[in-house]
């Protein structure tokens, strides 16, 4: 750190920040990678904003929309967004860090975030969880404000984040329980919220959220239901340790296998008063979505990511408690994030070398998104020739991120792109907005799920099986799509 010796904490981590940026950037650029299904669908969705989609809220649309809009639609620019904000996130934990401890600590919290492995994932994918982060960081920024005494103008701050947050991912709920339980026992969030101040927040948050839910109602509360339905809880009571063992475990690859060991001895520290006391408000917000997914992960089912937010505030814990307890915890929470990084640096640049990438065998991690502009080229020479000298109506699929990446890569422009529902009801955003409607044919059907055959038997009159599509994606990986033509096509009602 002797570059830095003689600069402050705020230069030197914009320094740092703006250099990861350059890198992220730089590989976002030169990434073969194409979109992934759900990428490519928030594309799909910024070329038609609206208040709400099926299984989200609106905001990575708008995202993508801002940035497409001035870079075009190349991959990178749909993609653009992620590194962007996740380094003004790393900046916002900093001002944090350096109003709940000092700037020493804002510093390393910074770090912390920008170099933990799943932002390194993150900044190479377009996702949701990055502006949820974003919000989040600013809401816990105006909450500490608040609770150091700050006026109106940290109110709309602390408004406007959640409402925000909201509309970027219905996660931002996992921050309620820890600002509640705040008010009620903490005396400065009390006396800081329980007033026209708290009347600020809530009045925006609702605002910022009510187009949201307006637009649900108009639309069957199709991302409540969706969103309720991913939590995947049964009706019968029953316990999945399993899940929760692996959700936990995965958490160790999601933060960073140091900085995860070092938040549980943070958490315990902070709980038992050794640490100081926004310390232990601080850990509200990150036990919040860490026990509401870990109880959801044994009663049913939780994904690696879902509790991402806890780690804004855990970036924060760790690097406070790292540089307060015992001199081996500040050497173990630097060299840990260090190593990680060099570590994330390393798989970044396999994966920017398809040879590297196959050799080591993660073909397997990248083969949905490779390969997309030669399917859609084989599938355009197909819908050209029609069949038995009739032009194609529409191409019908039956998988929703197939459908996405095929839009993206260009095969609706040559013939209408249509999904095929296996329900009788929507399950998707594809099939609420683009079924495929009734008609004689003949329909070209890109069939993904081998056990639909039966079904699709029932819903179209004439159905003959062609040459399959088989796509080779490098190391080993293949694309096999069954390939039928349909005539007669009603869909089923009672399915």
């Amino acid at each position: 750190m002797g570059f830095f010796k003689n600069i402050s904490y705020q230069k030197r981590i914009l320094l740092i920040i703006g250099a990861v940026l350059l890198f992220r950037l730089i590989g976002l650029v030169l990434s073969p990678l194409g979109l992934h299904g759900d990428e490519a669908q928030y594309w799909a969705w910024s070329k038609d904003l609206d208040w709400g989609y099926f299984s989200k809220p609106p905001m990575i649309a708008w995202v993508i929309a801002a940035t497409t809009s001035i870079f075009g639609d190349a991959e990178w620019a749909v993609r653009l967004g992620s590194p962007l904000l996740h380094s003004l996130t790393a900046f916002v934990i900093f001002l944090t860090g350096r109003l709940a401890f000092d700037a020493r600590t804002g510093f390393w919290a910074g770090l912390v975030f920008l170099l933990m492995p799943a932002v390194w994932l993150s900044s190479g994918i377009v996702s949701t969880d990055v502006p949820l982060l974003l919000c989040w960081a600013v809401a816990l920024n105006a909450w500490l404000h608040l609770r150091q005494g700050a006026g109106t103008v940290r109110a709309v701050q602390l408004g406007l984040a959640i409402g925000l947050g909201l509309l970027s991912k219905y996660a931002m709920l996992f921050f309620l329980p820890a600002l509640v339980i705040a008010v009620i026992f903490d005396r400065p969030s009390r006396d800081a919220l329980l007033n026209k101040a708290g009347f600020w927040v809530v009045l925006l948050a609702g605002l910022c959220v009510l187009p949201n839910l307006h637009w649900n109602y108009t639309h069957d509360f199709a991302t409540v239901t969706h969103t309720a339905a991913n939590a995947n809880l049964q009706d019968e009571f029953l316990l999945h340790p399993d899940e929760f063992l692996s959700f936990f475990i995965d958490q160790f690859a999601v933060f960073g296998p140091v900085t995860f060991a070092l938040l549980i001895l943070a958490l315990i520290a902070s709980l038992r008063g050794k640490l100081d006391s926004s310390a232990f408000w601080l850990s509200l917000f990150v036990l919040s979505p860490l026990l509401i997914i870990s109880f959801q992960g044994l009663i049913s089912r939780a994904n690696a990511n879902w509790a991402v937010t806890a780690y804004i505030g855990a970036s924060l814990l760790v690097a406070h408690f790292g540089l307060r307890s015992a001199r081996r915890h500040c050497l173990w929470m630097q060299g840990g994030v260090i190593l990680q990084a060099l570590i994330s640096l390393v798989f970044v640049i396999i994966l920017l070398v398809p040879s590297w990438t196959d050799s080591l065998g993660l073909a397997n991690s990248v083969k949905r998104v490779r390969a997309w502009p030669e399917t859609v080229a084989i599938l355009k020479d197909i819908v050209r020739k029609g069949h038995e000298d009739v032009p194609f109506e529409a191409v019908a699929l039956d998988k929703r991120i197939t459908f996405y990446d095929l839009k993206y890569y260009g095969l609706s422009d040559d013939v209408p792109v249509k999904m095929w529902m296996y329900k009788s009801h929507p399950e998707n955003h594809a099939e609420l907005t683009e079924n495929l409607p009734a008609g004689p044919g003949p329909f070209l059907i890109v069939n993904y799920y081998d056990i639909y055959e039966d079904e699709l038997r029932e819903d179209f009159v004439r159905l003959i099986q062609i040459e399959p599509l088989d796509i080779d994606l490098g190391g080993g990986k293949r694309r096999q799509l069954k390939l039928w033509i349909g005539y007669g096509y009603e869909p089923t009602q009672t399915r």
